[in-house]
Parts: C-alpha cells; sequence; structure tokens
C-alpha cells in the first residue's frame, strides 16, 4: 500500500521537527494533526523544507502526531484546450492527482471499515451500535421483525 502518511508519538515535550515521507502535488495537500486535532498551517506548523513540518509551538510529550496527505480533488491540475499544445507535466500532475486521492479514499476507507470491523449478518442477533456494520440481509430482516410487530 502506498505510504500517504506518517505517524509518531513525541517522545519529548519540546521536539518540533517532524518529517515525512509521502509524494505530493502542493503543499496546500500536506495536512497535520495532534491528537486527532487537525492544525493550521502558518498558524500551528510550517514546512520547514520539502520533506519536514515545524510546529511553532512544540505539541508536548505522549502527544500522536500524524502528517497526512489530502490532495484536493476539487478542481483538476490541468485543463486542456482545443489546439492548444499538451504538455506531459500537466498530463502526471493530473494522474497524479488521481492516483493520490486514490491511494487516500483506500487508506481512509480501511480506516472505517477493515478486517477487525464487527459485521452482523442475517443470522445474528440485531445490536444497537453504531460501532458495527450490518449487511443488507441484517437491516432486511429488522425491519421485516419490526413490521411483523417484533
Amino acid at each position: 500500500m502506498a505510504t500517504t502518511e506518517n505517524t509518531y508519538t513525541t517522545s519529548s515535550a519540546t521536539q518540533t521537527l517532524f518529517s515525512f515521507t509521502f509524494p505530493y502535488i502542493d503543499t496546500t495537500d500536506i495536512k497535520v494533526s495532534v491528537d486527532s486535532v487537525v492544525k493550521t498551517l502558518t498558524t500551528d506548523y510550517t514546512l520547514a523544507s520539502a520533506t519536514q513540518i515545524q510546529f511553532n509551538t512544540a505539541p508536548g510529550a505522549s502527544k500522536t502526531v500524524r502528517i497526512y496527505r489530502d490532495t484536493d480533488a476539487d478542481t483538476k491540475k490541468a485543463s486542456f484546450f482545443s489546439g492548444s499544445a499538451i504538455r506531459s507535466q500537466d498530463l502526471n500532475e493530473n494522474f497524479d492527482q488521481t492516483l493520490y486521492k486514490t491511494q487516500e479514499l483506500a487508506r481512509d476507507v480501511g480506516n472505517i471499515w477493515d478486517d477487525t470491523t464487527e459485521t452482523i449478518d442475517s443470522t445474528e442477533t440485531w445490536l444497537d451500535s453504531d460501532a458495527h456494520i450490518a449487511t443488507c440481509a441484517a437491516i432486511e430482516d429488522k425491519i421485516n421483525d419490526i413490521t411483523a410487530g417484533g
């Protein structure tokens, strides 16, 4: 699986510099969170180099720092017009944009539903919880049970 994020647990209350190893198109695609709280570029951190972020204030000891890519998919990197030249760099950036977003979606969906996620199937007792995923058959059986007065 492609690397789309790097996660660290801070060992020092003074650590401010963190490296990341994933490719990106624009610096605005790089995101940072500390203990699941998203931080803001320039307000909370800056890019010290092409592969490092630096916090303005150290996050503290035993904090989880996540540096991840969130590629903008709302606009194409390059548009092509009839009769104009097509540059390989523009084609590559458009394909990279699609590739990166696909990798990020796979990462995010994998974090929600993976091999450890409990799934309710139609033979199990229905659990009232947001921590489970139900199959279509399980949902249908529950609806049939409710409409039958169960």
